[in-house]
Parts: structure tokens; C-alpha cells; sequence
């Protein structure tokens, strides 16, 4: 903990790597960083890809997560990602039409097809698996929320590890425990628990959420084309969490 008061806070800038940068990078042979860009895609797509398999196509869990492996290595061969572009749709989409295709086609030559030989394996920790389902949502919204999930998980350990860079961890305490853990605490709890003042848990819980709102903007950004759909595309991700 640390006695920086909420107006120190000053948000970081994020690197310059936006819209479409990580798909393009990640399609291109030639790039150096190819396959750093490929990491990041799949950790960002595994999970939604993983529950499609399970819930649109009815695959045992074992079954889904070695599919999964199957679509990514697919993904990750040259050309896999040529028809992936900015002005077709948002990338998501471009993953659900591919899955579906892929899908069709190994369950055809699944029986007689021998998985493995030199091919990479994307490294899965089992631990990370989900673990509970969600009823009442169509195949695409549940897509769509596990990717939401993904992205927000991701923004919240960039959130802290930022914060803590910075020397900011009272700040993200008080937002973690008023506003994540379940149930939230008051802001005066908050206050006792920290030994600050209630009014400086207001205002780290106020910047923080605006923090976060900017690492997730600047999540989405990276699969979209311009700043306009991030922003519809943001609205859209807060309104699954909302809704």
C-alpha cells in the first residue's frame, strides 16, 4: 500500500500498436514477430472457441479443447489468415465463419485423420479451462460474451499491473473491493480497511473505472478499423456485462 492521493493519478500511455495491427502482423510470413502476434490472438480467442465447440457442437469437453488445438494450428499456417480484413466485418466474425467451416470439414475426416506429427501445439494450461455454462444465449451471443470475458480479465491484470508499476496500489485495492469482489465493499468499509480517507476511496474507485474503460478501448482497438467502431464495438461489450 502506499499514501499517493487519487489526484497523482496519471494513466499511462499504451504502446502504439492498434486497429488491425495484431491480425496483419500475425498473417504476414515475413514478420519477425509473427508469432507473438499469433499468441496473442489465440489467448484472446481460445476460450470463446473452446466453449462454440462444446456448445454449437455438442463435443466433449476433452474433444473441444483438442479441436480448438486443431482450429489454431490451422489458424496459425501461412495464408490461414489472408481473408482476414477490416473492411469484411470485425475479426470475431472472421473466427466464427472459419471455425464453422474447419469444424464441418474435421468432423468429416476426423475417423480416418491422424492428428500431431511435426505440427506446433498452442500451449493450454488445463487450469485455465472454464468451468460453468451459460444458458438462454444463442451460439453468436455466447461467442460473444466468453470473448467479453476474456478481453475484461485481460484488461483488469493490465489495470493492476499498471497500477502497480506506478506505485498506485491502494488504487486498484479500493476499486478491487469495492467494486469486483462479491459483494462489494462500502465505500467507508473500504476506507477502514485501507486507512485512508472515504473520500479518497471515491476517488480511486472513480479513476480506476475510467482506467479500466481506457485499457479495454484500447483492447478492442486492436480488432477494428477505426476509432469509431472501437467505440461502438466498446459500447457493445459493456452492454453484455450490463445486460
Amino acid at each position: 500500500m502506499n499514501g499517493m492521493s487519487a489526484r497523482e493519478m496519471t494513466p499511462a500511455p499504451f504502446p502504439n500498436q492498434t486497429a488491425w495491427s495484431v491480425v496483419l502482423n500475425a498473417r504476414n510470413a515475413d514478420s519477425q514477430e509473427r508469432r507473438r502476434h499469433l499468441d496473442r490472438l489465440f489467448s484472446t480467442y481460445w476460450k470463446p472457441v473452446y466453449w462454440a465447440l462444446i456448445r454449437s457442437w455438442k463435443l466433449e469437453p476433452n474433444d473441444a479443447a483438442d479441436l480448438a488445438q486443431e482450429f489454431f494450428l490451422h489458424l496459425s499456417e501461412e495464408g490461414s489468415l489472408e481473408d482476414a480484413s477490416p473492411q469484411r466485418g470485425r475479426f470475431r466474425t472472421f473466427l466464427r465463419l472459419k471455425l464453422h467451416s474447419l469444424v464441418v470439414d474435421e468432423l468429416r475426416r476426423r475417423s480416418a485423420q491422424k492428428r500431431g506429427g511435426d505440427r506446433r501445439f498452442v500451449p493450454i494450461d488445463a487450469r485455465e479451462l472454464p468451468e460453468t455454462d451459460r444458458g438462454g444465449l444463442s451460439p453468436e451471443q455466447r461467442f460473444d460474451r466468453d470473448w467479453a470475458l476474456t478481453l475484461m480479465h485481460e484488461a483488469i491484470r493490465t489495470l493492476e499491473s499498471g497500477l502497480k508499476v506506478e506505485r498506485h496500489e491502494t488504487a486498484f485495492e479500493a476499486f478491487r473491493l469495492c467494486v469486483l469482489v462479491q459483494p462489494p465493499k462500502t465505500y467507508r468499509d473500504c476506507a477502514e480497511v485501507l486507512h485512508i480517507k472515504e473520500s479518497d476511496v471515491r476517488n480511486f474507485v472513480f479513476r480506476t473505472r475510467a482506467r479500466l474503460r481506457e485499457v479495454l478501448r484500447h483492447l478492442v482497438r486492436e480488432s477494428v478499423e477505426n476509432d469509431a467502431d472501437a467505440s461502438e464495438e466498446l459500447s457493445y461489450l459493456l452492454e453484455i456485462f450490463n445486460g
